[in-house]
């Protein structure tokens, strides 16, 4: 199970890469490369087309670093995987991987209340819908494994105590 897991977040982490660099590479060249042609082909069809292309503007700024952010996640739990797969799932080295997850998660929830400040301003001067809504989920998710690496945290120094007594 756990060897599955691991081909699943590698095959994951891969296409985060290749999904993340063409959706920035498609928005990258519509946002800046042919905004005026974005703005033509909304012309017409909403008001202030403009806001709409500073909305995909804005979009690919805060897409590239959750790319990163969900790379920092992948990754880490792969080594965690390695960790448990060689027989040390509650090393310390685990404990502060879970620890870079929660502050990647907490980073994808500050920039998803972002993407839904900027989403809302392009609803109120476009007329159209944008498409956010806040979700609970993922705060949730973060505070659990920053709680879950203090666990990991205090359970190792534990384990680590009881090997030096033996």
């Amino acid at each position: 199970m756990l060897q599955w897991s691991r081909r699943l977040l590698a095959g994951l982490n891969i296409l985060n890469w290749v999904a993340g660099l063409l959706i920035l590479a498609t928005f990258a060249f519509v946002a800046f490369a042919a905004p005026d042609m974005l703005a033509a082909a909304l012309d017409g069809k909403m008001k202030h087309p403009e806001a709409a292309v500073t909305w995909l503007q804005w979009v690919l700024v805060i897409t590239a670093p959750v790319i990163l952010l969900a790379h920092v996640i992948l990754t880490r739990l792969i080594a965690m995987i390695d960790d448990a797969r060689a027989g040390n799932p509650f090393a310390s080295a685990n404990a502060a991987r879970l620890r870079h997850v929660a502050w990647a998660l907490l980073g994808i929830q500050l920039l998803d209340l972002a993407f839904g400040f900027v989403s809302i301003a392009a609803s109120e001067r476009t007329g159209e819908y944008f498409g956010w809504s806040f979700g609970l989920t993922g705060w949730l998710a973060t505070l659990m494994l920053f709680i879950l690496a203090r666990i990991f945290e205090r359970g190792a120094a534990m384990r680590e105590e009881l090997e030096q007594t033996i």
